[in-house]
């Protein structure tokens, strides 16, 4: 039986808001695992030694622009004094961190869009070199010689499209299957990563 045309468009506009979707709950994982690097680093307080020194800058960085933001004052001044007694334990190498002085929002605010370089970017802040190089090694290794990059940037190029309302961008059935497969290798992959970053930072072993 021939389908109206009617009902082709409401399977086009399920398939378009189920590719938003997908994009949108895989950036929702992405952020949680990034916070919860955050959330294992409070619960061990590892010396600041055993953290990537641009996690540590991150947090500096973020009360840094708070602070050039303020209108000359006392509040400015109390904020600048408090970042020297207090953020500077960042710096001691043989400190413990403190959980007060980090966040696991700001963390996860670096993580925009799910663009590579965006991925790349954040990821490298808790101590993976290339989280996209990683995945697609993962992959491999699993039989599916699949560049995470290529694939990326093709879904959020159609998810983009999608949301500035070109109609024209029509996922199949097939193609959202494969995007699920997908997104369920690449998370596979990043949970190792994480995982491996987390047991970096919290064996308290030396490392020297």
């Amino acid at each position: 039986m021939r389908r109206t045309e009617e009902a082709v468009q409401l399977e086009n506009a399920v398939h378009r808001a189920c590719l938003v979707l997908l994009v949108a709950h895989f950036e929702g994982f992405a952020k949680a695992a990034l916070s919860e690097y955050v959330d294992e680093i409070c619960a061990v307080r590892p010396p600041a030694r055993k953290v990537p020194p641009a996690f540590l800058e991150l947090f500096t960085r973020d009360r840094i622009r708070e602070i050039a933001a303020l209108s000359p004052g006392v509040d400015r001044v109390h904020r600048t004094r408090r970042l020297f007694t207090t953020f500077s334990a960042l710096w001691d190498q043989e400190r413990s961190i403190d959980p007060k002085v980090i966040s696991a929002t700001i963390l996860a605010r670096q993580m925009t869009s799910l663009k590579p370089e965006v991925l790349r970017e954040s990821f490298a802040l808790i101590g993976i070199d290339d989280i996209i190089v990683s995945a697609s090694s993962y992959l491999q290794s699993s039989n599916r010689g699949i560049r995470v990059d290529i694939k990326l940037e093709e879904i959020v190029a159609k998810r983009n499209l999608i949301a500035h309302g070109d109609y024209s961008v029509k996922p199949t059935s097939a193609e959202l299957e494969d995007y699920i497969q997908f997104f369920m290798a690449v998370a596979d992959a990043f949970s190792e990563c994480v995982v491996h970053a987390i047991e970096e930072a919290c064996t308290l072993r030396s490392t020297s």
